[in-house]
């Protein structure tokens, strides 16, 4: 089974910001049943709309202009690695873990999970 890393992401973010899902739901980029199928992997978002999430936290003053693309083109690249082949997706996960990314909103120190230990 491979591990949804972009739908943990994006509940960390939630979690980070201090936001319940009904909260994310009326932001006007997604309803809150819409979230809630995000947040346990059961639907996939669009690029149009992790492109609208983040625009949303620039304009509500959460990030600035530079952290909103690193945070989207981390976004996007979480996304297409649960299209690659099982292998070739556990390699992108490895090197993805190896980066040095910005810190943008990462995730609580209380989160144990080990997909996301590094944001911590």
């Amino acid at each position: 089974m491979r591990t949804k890393l972009l739908n943990k992401r994006l509940r960390d973010l939630r979690n980070a910001l201090g936001l319940s899902q009904e909260a994310m739901g009326t932001q006007g980029f997604v309803s809150t049943p819409g979230w809630v199928k995000i947040e346990n992997a059961t639907r996939h978002p669009s690029d149009a709309l992790l492109d609208k999430m983040c625009d949303w936290l620039e304009k509500e003053g959460h990030v600035n202009a530079a952290q909103k693309q690193a945070l989207l083109e981390e976004l996007l690249s979480l996304k297409y690695m649960n299209h690659l082949s099982p292998f070739v997706s556990r390699l992108a996960a490895d090197y993805y873990k190896t980066l040095e990314i910005p810190n943008v909103l990462r995730v609580p120190e209380k989160a144990h999970d080990p997909d996301l230990a590094r944001f911590a």
